[in-house]
Order: C-alpha cells, then sequence, then structure tokens
C-alpha cells in the first residue's frame, strides 16, 4: 500500500505519536486531511533550548519530554514510529506547542508503533511511502 509520510525531528516525533505534541509547525500549509506515517528523522532537535524559551507546558508535559530523551537509546531516527492524524491547518492553534508565526498542522489519533519501521530515509514536506505496515 502507499501511505503519505511525513519527517520529524526526535524527540517531536515520538511526541507526535505519543499524542503529548497536538500540533506540528510548518512553514507552509496543507491541503491534507487524514493519516500521515510519522517519520523520525536522523537528528535530534534541541529540546533543552526550546523549553528554556517556553513557559506555558505544564509539569506533567515536561515530564514526558524528559522520559521522550531516552529515544536516543532505543535508537529511533530513521525509521517509521508512528501515525497521526492531520485534521487541521491553522495559524492561531491555542496549543502551547504552537510557534508564532508558522502554521500549525493540528493532529489527533495518535498511535504508537510496537515495531518501528526501520532503515527509511526521510524527505521534506509530505511525502509517500510503499509498503506493508504490521501493527500489532
Amino acid at each position: 500500500m502507499k501511505y503519505k509520510v511525513l519527517t520529524v525531528r526526535q524527540p517531536y516525533a515520538s511526541l507526535l505519536v505519543c499524542g503529548v505534541k497536538d500540533v506540528e509547525n510548518r512553514t507552509r500549509r496543507t491541503n491534507y486531511r487524514g493519516t500521515v506515517l510519522i517519520h523520525a528523522g536522523a537528528r535530534m532537535h534541541d529540546v533543552v533550548s526550546f523549553l528554556s524559551e517556553r513557559q506555558e507546558f505544564t509539569v506533567e508535559e515536561i515530564a514526558i519530554m524528559m522520559q521522550v530523551n531516552e529515544v536516543d537509546e532505543q535508537n529511533l531516527f530513521g525509521c517509521i514510529v508512528g501515525s497521526v492524524d492531520i485534521v487541521d491547518c491553522v495559524r492561531d492553534s491555542a496549543s502551547p506547542w504552537a510557534e508564532r508565526g508558522q502554521w500549525h498542522w493540528v493532529c489527533r489519533n495518535a498511535k504508537v508503533f510496537s515495531n518501528p519501521i526501520r532503515d527509511i530515509k526521510g524527505r521534506l514536506g509530505l511525502w509517500d511511502w510503499e509498503g506493508n505496515l504490521i501493527l500489532d
């Protein structure tokens, strides 16, 4: 089957598929609505710098973000880690994850894959992947 995929740097890829991060910030809007697989990029984003600029997260969200740093130990890079549904694309999301001046791709129905699909090279924007998903 053919699937739509979005590459996102870690730990944000894992936060999306866990349902903690509910918007993906992009410079371009999307008209696509539906399920996308989330591909964890090859590099980690600097979460500490990001958190130092924000004060809108709950204690629970910060604890989850710190746990996601275990991504390094699990080697969840260059693989498809789960899926979300893109349900809207707005500029004025009230989410604490929404960055000013960006398009907010609103995500729902997050799913984590217990067996990530490994050794997948990412691309910019939405892209197509053809393969078989084996879900538990």
